[in-house]
């Protein structure tokens, strides 16, 4: 007789078990279809070297002498480009049949600033900030839901100017907007999970632009206009959410 209750009992159990194993299977597909991260990240490559480069050929390559903070003397070489202000992205996909997904990505990407100097005019300092901003649908391969490669084009807006603002109020910027496109790798875990950690690269085409030129006044030497490639590589990491 126990045994028969015993068996009555797990039987119950199981036939009460089995709707609510269908909705979790059902939450599971439903979590698989959409998904969202934002990352953070910073840039390999871009348009510093070149406008190095330039500000070497026009002079701007001199050695800015300073003062420590114990009275002794130092200095600065120029020019020389800094990039420690992080990139933003954000995406989302939408999961097709098995192993493909679509989505679009898009974000800011802070290239750098580099800074020349001209030691023939007093104060003769040009600083150049350059960033692009990009909107791109992404088709992609997934592996396991763990490993993707994805591919799509690509429209960047690239950005160039002056940090320091123009003595009449005018800020000197040039902005173009380019088409090309950009070739997307992601890491993610822990698979089939709502919310998930993920390391991101992307390889993005941008193309040349034309910049400058850049003259903080009318009394100092100016950087002529000059070809940079926007060309880049991001490196980032995010958290997401499927839904």
């Amino acid at each position: 007789m126990k045994k028969l209750i015993f068996t009555i009992l797990i039987s119950s159990f199981m036939i009460a078990a089995l709707p609510a194993q269908e909705s979790q299977s059902s939450d599971i597909l439903k979590i698989k279809k959409w998904s969202v991260a934002m990352y953070l990240g910073w840039q390999i490559g871009g348009p510093g070297k070149q406008i190095e480069d330039a500000m070497v050929t026009n002079g701007f390559d001199c050695y800015r002498r300073g003062s420590s903070w114990f009275g002794g003397s130092s200095g600065t070489d120029h020019p020389y480009t800094e990039n420690f202000i992080p990139s933003w992205m954000i995406s989302v996909k939408y999961y097709l049949k098995s192993p493909f997904s679509i989505g679009i990505a898009g974000g800011n990407t802070n290239l750098g600033s580099t800074h020349g100097y001209k030691i023939e005019t007093w104060g003769n300092s040009l600083y150049v900030d350059y960033t692009v901003f990009h909107i791109s649908p992404v088709f992609s391969y997934n592996s396991y839901d763990i490993v993707r490669i994805g591919i799509g084009p690509a429209v960047y807006f690239t950005k160039a100017w002056e940090s320091s603002s123009h003595p009449e109020g005018i800020d000197v910027e040039y902005k173009h907007t380019k088409v090309g496109f950009l070739i997307d790798f992601g890491f993610r875990i822990p698979k089939k999970s709502r919310f998930f950690f993920e390391l991101n690269g992307q390889y993005r085409y941008v193309g040349k632009a034309e910049i400058g030129p850049f003259n903080e006044n009318p009394y100092r030497d100016e950087l002529p206009e000059t070809t940079v490639n926007y060309n880049h590589v991001f490196i980032g990491g995010g958290f997401g959410v499927r839904f």
